[in-house]
This record gives C-alpha cells, structure tokens and sequence, in this order.
C-alpha cells in the first residue's frame, strides 16, 4: 500500500469514528432526556421557596371538576417599577397552578396575559376593562377580580407579605364549590329586605353579591313555619324594628345549641330585639346605649361614625390589611358580658371599637346636647361587634365548630347607599364567609418577601460597575490569548 492509500484509509476510518462519536452522543442524550420524562424533580430556588405551592393547594387543584381561566392585565412593559415587580410575583405564582394541572386535560388552569391597550380587541371580547387586575372565570359563574392591593400585606408603608396563592386559590374554590349554602334572612318584625332597591333600608346590593359567590338566600318567616329550615347555613336577622318572641327566640336557641347554628344579628339603638336570652346564654350583651364620637378622625360630614378600630379576626383582617374603616350612621353597644355563664367552650370576641374619644350614652333620648356622664355612661373607646362560638371537643382530642354568633350594634353599613363605602362590604361578606366556614376552608399561610440589601460606599459602588462593565470582556479576551499561546506551542 503506497502513501497516498495509506492517508486515504486513514481518513475514512477518522470519518467513521466521528461518526461513530456522534451518534453514541446522540443516543445518551436521548437516553438522557427519555429517563428525565418519566422521572425528574423541580426544585424552587427561591429564598424561602416563595413560589412552592402549599399541599392544601396542590389538593385542591387536583379535584378540580371544571377549566379554570385565568386573565391578568398587569403588563411587564408597565412605566411602573412596582406593577412591574407584580407582574414578575403574579406570574411565577400562576405558572406553578398551570404545571399542577398541566396533565388534567379540560381541567388545566389557563392563564392569559392581556394588554388592555395593545390588545383591545380581544379585551372587548372578553368584557375585561379591570387595569391591573387578575380575573378567574368559570362557565356559568361570576368572575372573580383580585387588585393588585389585595395580594400584599403592607406594614409601616414596606411590603411585608405576598398572598398571592391564598387568594388565587379561594378565587378557584369560590368558582367551583358544586355545593350552594342557603342564608335565609327573616321577616316580619320590619327587618331589611333582601328584594328591596330602597337605598335607605333596603340591601338587594348584598343580595347580588352573595347571588355571584355562589350563595343562595331565602326568606324565613316564623308566623308560616314550627321549625329552622334543615338546608339553613347561615340565618341573618338584619335591623329588626319590633321584639322577636319568644317562641322565636327558642327556635333560635335550639338552631344554635343543637344544630350547630350560625346567625347574624345587625341590631340598631334604641330598639327592644327580644333577644336577650339568646345572647346571654352566648355570653354576649346589648346595652341600651349609643357610641358617641367627638374625634374627628372617627367622624365623617354629617356626624356619621368612621370606626377605624378593629381586632385582629379573619373577619377584620382585610380591613386592618388595606386600612379601611367601616362607615356608618349609628351604632348600639355590643361587648363581651363580663357577667356570662362560666363555660370552657365558649369563645367571645370583640371585633371592633371606637376610638378613645369616645363614649356609651345611655340618656340618647334625651334633647338635650349629649355629654358625658362617668356615674351613667360606658367609658370609652366602646365595643360594637362581637363574636361568640362553641368548641366542642370530641373523644379523639378534635376541637369541631359548634354554633357561631355574630353581632353588630349597627345595620346602615350593610344598605344600598352605604355597602360600597370604604370597607363595609369587606366586612360583610367576611362575617357571612367566616358564618358559614368559607373562610376556615383555607389555611395557607403568606409568604414573607425577603429583602437583600447591599450597603456600598460610592467607592465600591463605582468599582463594581466597572466590574460589571470590563470584567466580561477581559475574561474573555484573556481566554482567547491563552488559546492562541496553546496552539502556537
């Protein structure tokens, strides 16, 4: 064999043996990813993994029954810095409800990001005009709107908490609750009616709200019925003007105590409700008084009571969270009876108060200017919400809900002219929602934001930009020298 057949050999067997190399190559990096299908792990490198869904999500997600869309119209091109970090937050939160359900067929959550102004055509078609807002829809449910200032906890103006996957999840729980609690609200002693437009007395506003969460009402009238209906999730007695009687108010003792009743009670001053003995037994009391304000702070134009003073309850923690206040006209004493049967089960809560400023006039009645009286009146700040349930511990060492009791000395928040004041419809729907277990269903807790901060003098400041800027490129200008040296060599 000459040269020439020599090199020529050569070269093919260098041919085969590339060829050779790339399809071994080929064929472990195809091993390689069909083992990754069928068995991998993601982790979340997040500080905290902020991102990681809760179990009770995970659980939830995987018994969904029904699509789920959701459309966010926070934009990352936002001229706003902080809607910008939104975004970022909102959309890796909803990524992780997507991979959940990515292999539920019909099921799978579907997110959409809109731009209301690059994508107007498509906003009209689907009826979205929310900025800034993240809407979940369902077939023949009422969409659920999230507010960007609904999805942090801020405290002394920092943002201290993310509750993105708390609320996104009880949007979807909301939206596909197959089971329809029923609120019966009563009639025949004068009370609000749910069916009335009237915007002085009459809360039809409260009746579509509760319609579009999945919850259905129902009038009860004690003159036509001997007993609690069987389906009553939640009985509101709202403002009555007269007594209830006391055949009634057995009724409602035994719905309580036996059944494990829930019941809202909005009472208003200067109105005998009949109802006492129920509320003693339950630990709460009424007095026959009035809060009276001479802050201004707790004020509004026309005398009206702003109450800013809440306690810490999943019926008032979104109050205090977004700093609103309740706003109605007047309000009756509601508080803890410092005189209630000694009983281990029984929980009382106070809700809220006045300010300090303030006080509990018994003589309101009277014509005259009122003032304050330390041997008559309540000292204040004055308590006009409380709640009273029953813990009923069970052979297992289980602690199971027993009947709840919510009372508010005013009923003006709840009317047609008032329900969309600053919190009053926040306060409502929280009471129903905690009523009838709404808000117990979840118990996902928040995700603290971690903030990293760097102290650099100007000196080091500036050194580091210069370290961003050339380092880059001298590294690899260096590795180039280093590989020309290598081959001349």
């Amino acid at each position: 064999m000459n040269l020439i057949e020599s090199y020529q050999s050569n070269r093919i067997v260098d041919r085969l043996h590339a060829v050779a190399q790339f399809v071994l190559v080929f064929l472990i990096l195809a091993a390689i990813n069909a083992i990754a299908m069928r068995s991998y792990t993601r982790i979340d490198t997040t500080i905290g993994r902020s991102f990681t869904l809760s179990a009770q999500t995970v659980a939830y997600l995987k018994q969904l029954d029904q699509p789920i869309k959701v459309i966010v119209t926070l934009s990352e091109q936002s001229p706003h810095l902080g809607v910008r970090d939104i975004y970022h937050d909102v959309r890796s939160m909803l990524s992780e409800y997507e991979y959940e359900t990515r292999n539920q067929g019909a099921n799978r959550v579907d997110v959409e990001y809109l731009d209301l102004y690059q994508q107007a055509r498509r906003a009209k078609e689907l009826g979205i005009t929310d900025e800034n807002a993240i809407i979940f829809t369902a077939a023949d449910q009422a969409p659920r709107r999230i507010t960007i200032d609904q999805l942090y906890n801020v405290s002394e103006n920092e943002v201290q908490e993310f509750l993105g996957e708390t609320k996104f999840t009880q949007a979807i729980l909301e939206l596909t609750q197959t089971d329809t609690p029923v609120i019966y609200f009563t009639t025949g002693h004068g009370e609000m009616d749910p069916n009335d437009f009237n915007p002085a007395r009459g809360i039809s506003k409260l009746l579509d709200t509760l319609k579009s969460r999945n919850l259905a009402t129902q009038p009860l009238d004690f003159s036509q019925t001997d007993e609690i209906p069987d389906d009553a999730a939640l009985i509101v007695i709202a403002s009555p003007q007269s007594r209830i009687h006391p055949r009634e108010q057995e009724l409602l003792k035994g719905y309580l105590r036996r059944n494990s009743g829930r019941i809202l009670l909005l009472l208003e001053p200067g109105i005998d409700h009949g109802l006492d003995d129920l509320l003693f037994e339950w630990g709460i009391l009424t007095d026959d008084a009035v809060a009276v304000e001479t802050s201004r702070k707790a004020l509004i134009d026309g005398g009206d009571l702003m109450v800013r003073r809440f306690a810490p309850h999943p019926i008032t923690d979104e109050l205090l969270r977004l700093n609103m206040s309740l706003i109605t006209d007047r309000a009756r004493i509601v508080r803890a009876d410092p005189g209630r049967p000694i009983d281990e089960s029984l929980l009382v809560k106070e809700l809220m108060a006045t300010s300090d400023h303030s006080w509990g006039e018994k003589n309101y009645e009277s014509e005259t200017f009122a003032t304050y009286d330390p041997a008559v009146d309540l000292q204040g700040p004055v308590v006009i919400a409380a709640l009273s349930e029953r813990k009923v511990d069970s052979s297992l060492g289980i602690s199971i809900p027993g009947g709840r009791l919510v009372v508010f000395g005013t009923s003006n928040f709840i009317t047609n002219y008032r329900i969309q004041d600053s919190g009053n419809l926040f306060l409502a729907l929280n009471a129903i929602n905690y009523a009838i277990d709404r808000v117990a269903q979840l118990n996902i807790p928040p995700r603290p934001i971690k903030k990293v901060k760097l102290d650099l003098s100007m000196e080091q400041l500036l050194l580091s930009r210069y370290i961003i800027w050339l380092g880059p490129p001298l590294l690899v200008g260096l590795m180039g020298v280093l590989m020309y040296l290598a081959r001349r060599q």
